[in-house]
């Protein structure tokens, strides 16, 4: 059913605005039409068959004897009340001027008697059959039967009367175009009011029924819903970015100055490798966040080669190998003997040692961690898993958003910035593969990357 909704003109505000002004055009070309042929006299002359005229001969006949128009009128009104209209041939006068419609232009009956022949005249819902010339007397009457048909519906438009047939027409068209000027300025309306919203810092202003739509406007109030919720979260990541940065500068920068005032009171350099680990503490996270920032935005030039992807994960893991003998951890790698990609081996180094170390952060004591390197396809899967507790569900793809944290807590066994794993992902789609992360079934977090084999 789903692609009859798309050949639903109405879905669309190009095929509303066709449809509606179609309608305006066609009430108002019909209308004109109608009307042109109310303005114009609908009369005509047709040709009377001969039977006819011979039938109404019979008819006038017992009058002729009258003797004068006036006695004719009489007897004719006696007879067939209504039914003939008398109009004296010499001086073309209209005897029964009440039998006539208001409307009757009394030249066409000069025109009849011109004819050498009976003619049927049609005028509206009024036909005249004539003229029948009789002598009554010193006066020569024209007699002309007259024939009413039965009144036409009130919604035949060439009934109407002029006046109410324009108006119809422009009350018809108005309110078409009524409906279209609100169907697409309210929506548009209420747009404006909630950019104005959201421009004074309502940052949870959002579109509802102008969202409801299935046309562009819909799509239109869809796309500042979109716009606005990524902007409000961008805001958000950056009041929590100020926010977590802030905390973590005040850190090493107290500590280093509790470290170089020690030093002035002791008169001593114990002090110094304390504030050199702090100064170093600070330099690192001023460097992932500049790189974020690059990656983020950009900026940041690949510088791709083709190198060993297989030799790269050895010797990534030989670096951190300390951190893992420290806690008594194993680190297997599973990968082939050879692979090669093209790529920006720094970059994705630095990808790659994020996620081992937070593994290696997160894992216990005497634990295994594996990174296995696998090739499906046209694609090449790195999978770094540990022994740790695992995330909840729902905080899988948050935890690749930038300065999130699964714990709220600053001790420096959680540490970092929140930045870690969004460079990851930075690095990983600039490249043109993706991230994720699943919770192993045996226990413990397993982070995928995914890479383009070429």
């Amino acid at each position: 059913m789903n692609w009859l909704g798309r050949l639903n003109p109405f879905n669309y505000l190009a095929g509303r605005i066709f449809l509606w002004f179609w309608l305006v055009l066609i009430t108002a070309v019909f209308g004109t039409l109608a009307l042109s042929r109310a303005v114009i006299e609908q009369t005509e002359i047709r040709r009377l068959p001969q039977g006819v005229i011979q039938q109404l001969q019979q008819q006038i006949q017992p009058f002729a004897d009258s003797q004068n128009s006036a006695e004719l009128q009489q007897r004719l009104q006696e007879r067939r009340p209504n039914r003939w209209l008398l109009v004296n041939a010499d001086s073309n006068t209209v005897l029964t001027p009440e039998l006539l419609p208001r409307d009757f232009d009394q030249h066409w009956l000069t025109e009849l008697s011109q004819l050498s022949l009976p003619r049927w005249l049609k005028h509206h819902n009024t036909s005249l059959a004539g003229p029948f010339i009789l002598k009554v007397g010193q006066d020569t009457v024209a007699l002309y039967q007259k024939r009413e048909r039965s009144p036409q519906p009130w919604w035949q438009l060439s009934e109407m009367p002029q006046h109410v047939l324009l108006m119809l027409t422009l009350l018809i068209s108005a309110i078409a175009s009524f409906i279209l000027a609100i169907s697409i300025s309210r929506p548009l309306r209420e747009l404006l009011q909630r950019n104005l919203q959201f421009a004074d810092g309502a940052l949870n202003s959002r579109v509802t029924n102008l969202n409801k739509r299935k046309d562009e406007l819909g799509q239109l109030g869809h796309s500042f819903n979109t716009m606005a919720e990524r902007i409000s979260t961008l805001l958000t990541n950056q009041q929590r970015l100020l926010r977590d940065i802030s905390h973590e500068l005040r850190s090493p920068l107290a500590r280093a100055q509790l470290a170089l005032g020690l030093t002035e009171r002791q008169q001593n350099l114990e002090q110094i490798p304390r504030l050199k680990q702090e100064l170093d503490r600070l330099d690192i996270m001023l460097d992932e966040l500049l790189t974020y920032s690059k990656l983020d935005a950009g900026q940041y030039q690949l510088e791709k080669q083709q190198f060993d992807l297989t030799e790269l994960l050895a010797e990534i893991i030989d670096v951190n190998q300390v951190e893992a003998d420290a806690k008594q951890q194993t680190i297997e790698l599973v990968a082939p003997q050879q692979l090669l990609i093209n790529a920006d081996s720094r970059l994705l180094a630095r990808a790659i040692e994020n996620v081992l170390r937070n593994a290696i952060k997160y894992s216990p004591v005497h634990s295994n961690i594996s990174c296995m390197l696998q090739q499906h396809a046209q694609q090449l899967l790195i999978t770094i898993c540990d022994q740790g507790p695992g995330i909840a569900e729902s905080q899988l793809e948050a935890i690749f958003e930038p300065f999130y944290r699964v714990s709220n807590s600053r001790t420096a066994t959680t540490g970092g910035t929140g930045l870690g794993l969004a460079i990851v992902t930075q690095v990983i789609r600039q490249h043109g593969g993706q991230t994720t992360a699943t919770n192993a079934s045996v226990g413990g977090l397993c982070i995928s990357l995914t890479l383009p084999a070429n």
